[in-house]
């Protein structure tokens, strides 16, 4: 994931992390690419931590993992507001 940046294609991200475990495409352009990943502590208890690539047009948008993906955008952009 460390060698991952916004901008890549499909095909740059493949020819880094390999095929992902799965995609989904929920229309618009988006394009998600599902990693499992194991770090040395996963292996030691079994497990394995799902990172995220978000693919907009053929671009990386963000990635991440579960709870921080979008972690490649700006965190001071509030996606939290509400009409009242």
């Amino acid at each position: 994931m460390n060698n991952l940046s916004v901008g890549m294609t499909k095909k740059e991200v493949i020819s880094v992390m390999g095929s992902p475990g799965s995609t989904a495409a929920p229309g618009g352009g988006v394009e998600i690419l599902r990693y499992e990943l194991r770090s040395r502590q996963d292996i030691l208890v079994g497990g394995f931590t799902v990172y995220f690539v978000r693919l907009i047009d053929g671009k990386v948008d963000s990635y991440g993992k579960l709870g921080d993906f979008d972690s490649a955008k700006d965190p001071t952009i509030n996606y939290n507001i509400k009409n009242r």
